[in-house]
C-alpha cells in the first residue's frame, strides 16, 4: 500500500465511524504498488521482420491496488458485518477518498474485491482488499466553464482553453451546453489545436443543444432528432491548451471536463 494516509472515506462515510485506519500488515517498510495508466501495445508480427508493425496503444487495464485495513480494537463478528456491508458487494462504482494532504481534491471511483479477514488468534483486527477502479486513473472534480456573449446576430471569439487532465489521449467532454441567441442560424467550434477540428450545429432561435462527447449523444429543448443539424464531429480536447474559435449564431457556451489523475494506488 503506497499510502502514508491513516483514515479513507469510502461512499461518504468516513472509516473512523468504524474506527478503522489503513495499514500494512507483516511489512518491513518496504511497498510496491500498481500506478496509473499502463498501456497494452497494439502490434502485428510479420514473418521474417524483426521489427513488429505497431498499430497504436490503449491506456489499459484500469487500475488496481491492494488496501490493508486494520482497528486499534476488537472487531466483532457483528462489528465485522457492518463493515462488510459498508464496503464489499456493492452494485456500483463507490467514490474512495485517501485522506492525505497531497490528495486532498483526489478520489477513485472503484469497487472492493477480494475481502480476507485478518485475525490474531480467534479475534478479528483487519482485512485486506483489492480495488478495482473504473479507469486507468484517479479523478478529480470535473471542470465547468462558462462563456457569455452579447446579443448580437453574430459571435466570433478565441478562447485558451486548459485541459488539465493528465489523459494523454483525448480528453472528451462530458457536457458541452450551446445556447443559441435570438435568432438562430449556425454554430461552428473550431480547435485549432487538434488540426482545425471543427463541430458544426445548425440551430433554432433560443435553442439549447447539449452535448456528451464521452457518450457522443447530443439532445434538444425543441426538436427531437437534433443529430442531422450536427456534423458529429463531437468537441474533444488534446492535453493541456486548445485555442477554441467559437463563431456563429451563439448566446452561451458552457463546457464540463473530467479531470484525469495520474497517481499510485
Amino acid at each position: 500500500m503506497a499510502f502514508y494516509a491513516t483514515n479513507f472515506i469510502f461512499d461518504d462515510i468516513p472509516s473512523e465511524f468504524y474506527n478503522l485506519r489503513l495499514g500494512v500488515f507483516n511489512s518491513a517498510g518496504e511497498d510496491i504498488s500498481a500506478g496509473s495508466d499502463d498501456v497494452n501495445l497494439l502490434t502485428q508480427k510479420l514473418y521474417r521482420r524483426p521489427i513488429p508493425l505497431f498499430w497504436g496503444a490503449e491506456q489499459t487495464p484500469v487500475l488496481t491496488f491492494p488496501l490493508s485495513v486494520y482497528s486499534t480494537s476488537e472487531i466483532t463478528a457483528q462489528n465485522y458485518s457492518d463493515i462488510a456491508g459498508w464496503l464489499f458487494g456493492q452494485q456500483n462504482y463507490k467514490e474512495l477518498r485517501v485522506c492525505q494532504n497531497d490528495m486532498a481534491d483526489v478520489y477513485f471511483n472503484c469497487f472492493l474485491t477480494a475481502p480476507q479477514i485478518v485475525r490474531e488468534g480467534n479475534i478479528i483486527r483487519g482485512f485486506t482488499t483489492t480495488a478495482i477502479c473504473d479507469s486507468p486513473w484517479g479523478w478529480k472534480e470535473s471542470k465547468h466553464y462558462t462563456y457569455t456573449y452579447n446579443t448580437n446576430y453574430y459571435t466570433t471569439d478565441n478562447i485558451a482553453f486548459l485541459n488539465e487532465s493528465a489523459n494523454s489521449f483525448y480528453t472528451f467532454p462530458t457536457e458541452v451546453k450551446i445556447t443559441a441567441n435570438l435568432y438562430g442560424g449556425s454554430v461552428t467550434i473550431t480547435n485549432t489545436s487538434d488540426g482545425s477540428r471543427q463541430s458544426v450545429l445548425t440551430v433554432l432561435p433560443n435553442e439549447v443543444i447539449t452535448i456528451n462527447s464521452d457518450l457522443q449523444t447530443i439532445s434538444s429543448d425543441l426538436i427531437t432528432y437534433p443529430l442531422y443539424n450536427f456534423n458529429l464531429n463531437f468537441p474533444r480536447f488534446i492535453r493541456g491548451t486548445n485555442n477554441l474559435v467559437i463563431t456563429g449564431n451563439i448566446y452561451q457556451l458552457e463546457i464540463t471536463t473530467p479531470v484525469a489523475v495520474k497517481i499510485s494506488g
